[in-house]
């Protein structure tokens, strides 16, 4: 199991307005570096993906290290932010992926508050469905300009990897918004300790056997890809974009190789749509990465964080 170091994370709760289901909240955690020398606040805002939540101590402790204060947010209806059983029945479930929007300008105006008089700098890091979330929010969320770049990691831009038959569930789900259990497949369950991973995450939190599908929340997905194929997300600031080197579906019999590739979104696709929501778009691939790049065997994260740091500090050099 990956050794993770213990952060101290302070804790905010922001009370949100309900909706068809019921009262909402969001999370937001905030750890604070020790080794600012610049001339900037620095803050990185995390945001996780789907039926996902945030427990990378990891990622926390390398920001850390260069001076960055990191957040991380659990989205309404996720992980820390799932108020009661029955709200456990609708991880992730949305009508509108900008609902999303004001979680994150809530955060948004906490690290604001933080920075206090200093000049700021404030960069979105989007995993998955979140890479989604903030590449949306990015492009036209209320506080979209305080926000000096965006870091993707294997975002949700494009199809997932599918076969016919899955593909043709999640278009009935979407069309009629209607909820359906299903096998969770092998992406969880080759990230967590107890089968093929090495990662002890909160399997109440994140399921990896069976989870509830919301056509709802596929819909509003679906809408906001359209909008990016016509071209109306377009994001103004520098952007990084991490992926694995391959895409995969991943068959009912484990094979080793799923572990080295992404077996959720299909990164050719994922690619191709990134060249569409920006103009400074700087694409990584990370050999045998899987979906999630900085839960990928070590040597994989490690070329990872440097790659992305590499970036950050030329980036830094403009500011």
């Amino acid at each position: 199991m990956a050794q993770i170091s213990t952060v101290e994370y302070e804790t905010t709760i922001f009370t949100l307005p309900p909706d068809n289901i019921g009262p909402n909240k969001a999370t937001l955690l905030h750890a604070r570096t020790k080794n600012n020398n610049s001339n900037f606040y620095k803050a990185i805002l995390y945001i996780h993906g789907f039926i996902d939540y945030y427990f990378h101590d990891h990622v926390c402790m390398r920001f850390l290290e260069k001076g960055y204060d990191f957040y991380a947010l659990d989205l309404r209806k996720c992980g820390r932010s799932i108020i009661s059983p029955e709200h456990d029945q609708y991880k992730h479930y949305c009508n509108d992926l900008r609902e999303y929007d004001e979680e994150i300008t809530l955060a948004i105006e906490h690290i604001t508050k933080e920075a206090k008089t200093q000049n700021r700098k404030i960069l979105l890091f989007g995993h998955s469905t979140g890479g989604l979330i903030a590449t949306l929010y990015a492009s036209s969320g209320s506080r979209n300009a305080d926000i000096d770049a965006v870091i993707l990691n294997s975002p949700y831009l494009s199809i997932v990897e599918s076969t016919a038959i899955e593909s043709a569930l999640l278009t009935v789900l979407r069309k009629l918004k209607i909820s359906q259990d299903v096998d969770a497949g092998w992406y969880g369950r080759s990230v967590h300790v107890s089968d093929r991973g090495e990662w002890n995450f909160d399997l109440n939190k994140i399921p990896i056997d069976t989870v509830r599908l919301h056509g709802s929340f596929f819909s509003a997905v679906h809408r906001i890809h359209q909008d990016l194929i016509k071209g109306r997300i377009k994001m103004k600031c520098p952007v990084l974009l991490m992926c694995s080197n391959r895409s995969m579906h991943a068959e009912k019999q484990w094979r080793d190789e799923y572990g080295e590739a992404d077996i959720v979104v299909n990164v050719k696709a994922m690619r191709c749509a990134a060249t569409m929501i920006s103009s400074q778009v700087t694409i990584y691939e990370i050999e045998n990465a899987k979906h999630d790049i900085f839960l990928s065997k070590q040597s994989v994260r490690e070329k990872a964080f440097d790659l992305m740091f590499r970036w950050l500090r030329h980036l830094e050099e403009d500011w």
